[in-house]
């Protein structure tokens, strides 16, 4: 039975006119709040601004003064101000650029020209992240080996194979608008200009973790360096590869029905973000019902003719990860542990009466030091006033405000790519089309050297040696080639290949909206698949789930590979304006929590299995407490929504408590008084007694789950654990597919069984069956380090990396 984690793996790693006197070059305008629409505004970033750790504060994990300041925030659920113009501390790196940092080390930087502006935003940045930068560079190039010993080479090698070449990265930069390059090269400056600084004779303010890799060198920031790491985040933070290989062994193993039960197209009785009433929106238009059956079928039938892939004893053996990789979950998931995506939560509420609206955003990528995000404020003729997060290394605000739009987004986990099956005629020559075709292939050396004993959290084995070795890698028609078999190969195609960077172009959009029908405009530009909501200042309120999605095949399956001869291609993407949205709903609210974004959209391959849950999806929680809010709005209301959904388990205030009853009633003494137990808990993992430790309830709680799920997935075998899924590392009391399928479909009697079983369980971990012993100590989330700083553990709660509460109005 597959274990549930209690602690989270560590593991290290268009310009507007300006008044004439600043034209002329007179002394910056100071940031101000006076013009804004803002009314309100808070954040909070745990556990600090900083990722600044002195040559001196290697062994200790020290340097900044902002390296933890902001933790005991989050710990008591307060904030920080997020409104413009906070007092601080002003230094000029140079003419034309201020930079204030106010109490916290946020920096708000201040340009007589965009180019300033943006320049002191990149200072600013490799400031608080010079290594971290360094980290990025190396994750998204492939060259993270180098660095930190040999354990990272499938890093490398992911990163090369399913990304792009040098010259490929140069076209798609060739690509953007030209103000936004300069804007990019303005960036790049700056951070060359610390760069230069900390490297200057005596290393005034060079980060200890350059000392401690034997002095590396610190090369310049590139544009190319950028672009890789926009390209990166545009492509796996929104959403990631598929699961359509792990279907398919699943498949064989659990049978037709039981894969179609454990991994439906569509999920009875869903919680979407888009009401009904406001439009359906189909994700696969011109495909019935009918075309689902005849595709499933189709797919079956296609899959049992591939020895390669039927006999699930064998496939895992058959089927390996292209180019030597061996890491076990899916291409590309590895680079998340310094480039991170997860869950993420928002809302947004109208007051329509007063004509004001209330923004709250939590983008959940675990806890880190540093964050991904990095914070700052900016002032410029082109964007007078602009504050949020962005990782580092890219010229923008993510998430944020400037004054009269607030947004934020999660991550839409949305089907936007697919695996085809080519099959070979020679070692690296396949069919495509009746014709035989060359793969593009192409050898890449990568080199590792020992790592460095003195950053054990990017380490896991320090006796490694120095070496090479080189990869072939290929793509066909449909993209690279991600696996490997008897006779066949496997290739990823994506519906944002080479279209990451057009995602800038709507964010700039985004970033200089003054209205709601703005960002929607901003909308139809962005090819990422990420989730906005965003509100303004007349009270308007709007939901987007953008990017480029596929037309599939309608008589193949898309939880399934396709066969890559050419019988089952796209029909092209479905057009930007019937991609799910909506603009100030009836209802008055809107929340997303990751789920799915409307009624008519369908569950793809799953690349999140979390997605598959139903009505018993996290975002209900949510949108419970939302609705209650939007009834009477305010926004110290809307602030506090956080305070439940962040520590209560989501689903348990939905359990069938008739069922629970009755199951009680039948189950023998120790099941009885588990679920007595479990009856007159309130839901809250946070609270505890004067020892620390929770209600009997919450292992109660999550045991009962595991059980339930074991009951209804024995009938299928080992192909069912596939198919349930595991619940995030942002969401440890969240619920799988499996354990919703059961809690949904199971009696009484199941229930009872699972109770019997949860308290034996239960007692032989706590030594007695009396369920008021059964008392843990509170989870603790574990911060993982990406460098040499340290901070204890944080409390875990189901809470936002960054969050922001925003009120706009008049």
């Amino acid at each position: 039975m597959r274990m549930r984690r209690w602690r989270i793996v560590r593991r290290g790693v268009l310009a507007r006119s300006w008044p004439a006197a600043i034209a002329a070059g007179a002394i910056l305008l100071p940031a101000s709040s006076a013009s804004a629409e803002v009314l309100e505004a808070v954040d909070v970033l745990p556990p600090g601004q900083s990722g600044y750790v002195s040559i001196s504060g290697v062994a200790s994990g020290t340097g900044s003064p902002h390296l933890t300041d902001q933790v005991s925030l989050f710990e008591n659920f307060e904030y920080k101000p997020h409104t413009f113009g906070q007092p601080g501390t002003t230094e000029s790196p140079r003419a034309g650029v201020e930079i204030t940092r106010d109490d916290y080390g946020v920096p708000a930087i201040t340009g007589a020209s965009d180019f300033d502006a943006w320049w002191g935003v990149g200072y600013a940045v490799a400031q608080d992240r010079l290594f971290q930068l360094e980290l990025f560079r190396r994750a998204t190039s492939g060259r993270l080996a180098e660095i930190l010993g040999s354990t990272y080479l499938d890093d490398d090698l992911i990163a090369r194979r399913d990304y792009y070449t040098d010259s490929e990265i140069d076209a798609m930069i060739a690509e953007i608008p030209a103000e936004l390059r300069s804007r990019a090269e303005a960036y790049r400056d700056g951070i060359n200009a610390w760069i230069e600084h900390v490297s200057q004779p005596g290393f005034p303010d060079m980060p200890g973790e350059f000392v401690a890799l034997n002095d590396l060198p610190i090369e310049p920031w590139t544009l190319r360096d950028t672009a890789r790491v926009g390209v990166f985040l545009a492509r796996t933070v929104p959403s990631g590869d598929g699961n359509e290989l792990e279907n398919a062994i699943a498949l064989e193993q659990v049978g037709a029905r039981g894969f179609d039960r454990l991994h439906p197209v569509r999920t009875k009785g869903r919680r979407v973000t888009v009401p009904r009433s406001e439009g359906t929106f189909p994700a696969q238009p011109g495909r019935s019902r009918r075309d689902e059956r005849v595709g499933y079928r189709r797919s079956r039938r296609y899959l049992g003719k591939l020895p390669q892939l039927a006999g699930a004893t064998d496939t895992a053996e058959q089927i390996i990860p292209a180019g030597g990789a061996r890491s076990a979950g899916p291409p590309g998931a590895d680079l998340s542990a310094l480039l991170p995506h997860g869950g993420s939560f928002m809302w947004a509420i109208r007051d329509r009466r007063r004509e004001r609206a209330y923004l709250f955003n939590g983008p959940q990528l675990g806890y880190s030091i540093p964050e991904l995000f990095v914070e700052f404020e900016l002032h410029s003729p082109a964007q007078p006033n602009l504050r949020g997060v962005s990782a580092a290394g890219v010229p923008l605000v993510g998430i944020g405000h400037n004054g009269n739009v607030a947004w934020g987004f999660t991550s839409g986990l949305s089907d936007e790519d697919d695996l085809y099956v080519e099959k070979l005629a020679a070692p690296e020559t396949y069919r495509f089309r009746g014709e035989e075709r060359a793969m593009e292939c192409r050898a890449e050396t990568f080199t590792f050297r020992p790592p460095p004993t003195s950053l054990p959290d990017l380490v896991e084995d320090p006796g490694q040696p120095a070496g090479s070795t080189t990869e072939r890698i290929c793509r066909t028609v449909h993209g690279p080639v991600q696996y490997t078999g008897d006779g066949v190969v496997l290739a990823r195609r994506y519906a944002i290949w080479k279209r990451e960077l057009e995602t800038i172009v709507g964010l700039t959009q985004l970033n200089d909206a003054r209205r709601i029908r703005e960002v929607d405009r901003a909308m139809q530009n962005v090819t990422w698949n990420e989730n906005v909501i965003a509100a303004d200042d007349h009270g308007d309120i709007g939901y987007w789930h953008p990017g480029l999605h596929p037309l599939r095949p309608k008589r193949w399956d898309e939880r399934l590979p396709y066969p890559g001869e050419g019988r089952a291609e796209w029909r092209g993407l479905l057009p930007r304006a019937r991609t799910p949205h909506v603009i100030n709903p009836a209802q008055g609210w809107l929340a997303n929590w990751n789920n799915p974004p409307s009624i008519g959209w369908t569950n793809g391959d799953g690349p999140a299995r979390e997605r598959l849950s139903g009505p018993l999806h996290r975002v209900r929680i949510l949108q419970q407490l939302v609705g209650r809010v939007a009834r009477k709005p305010s926004f110290e209301r809307s602030t506090r929504i956080v305070r439940t959904s962040g520590t209560t388990a989501q689903q348990f205030p939905f359990v069938n408590r008739g069922r629970l009853r009755k199951a009680k009633r039948l189950a023998a003494g120790p099941g009885r008084k588990a679920i007595a137990a479990l009856l007159r808990w309130n839901g809250s993992y946070h609270e505890t007694d004067s020892a620390g430790t929770v209600d009997p309830g919450v292992a109660i709680w999550e045991e009962f789950k595991d059980r339930l799920e074991a009951t209804l997935l024995e009938p299928y075998g080992e192909g069912a654990e596939t198919l349930a899924g595991e619940t995030g590392s942002s969401h440890e009391f969240d619920i799988t597919n499996g354990e919703s399928l059961a809690l949904r479909s199971l009696g009484a009697r199941g229930y009872a069984r699972a109770a019997e079983a949860t308290a034996a369980k239960l007692t032989a971990r706590f030594g007695g069956p009396n369920p008021a012993s059964w008392r843990e100590p509170r989870r603790m989330y574990e911060v993982a380090a990406q460098g040499a700083g340290s901070v204890d553990d944080l409390p875990f709660f189901d809470r936002g990396t960054w969050e922001q509460s925003v009120a706009l109005g008049r």
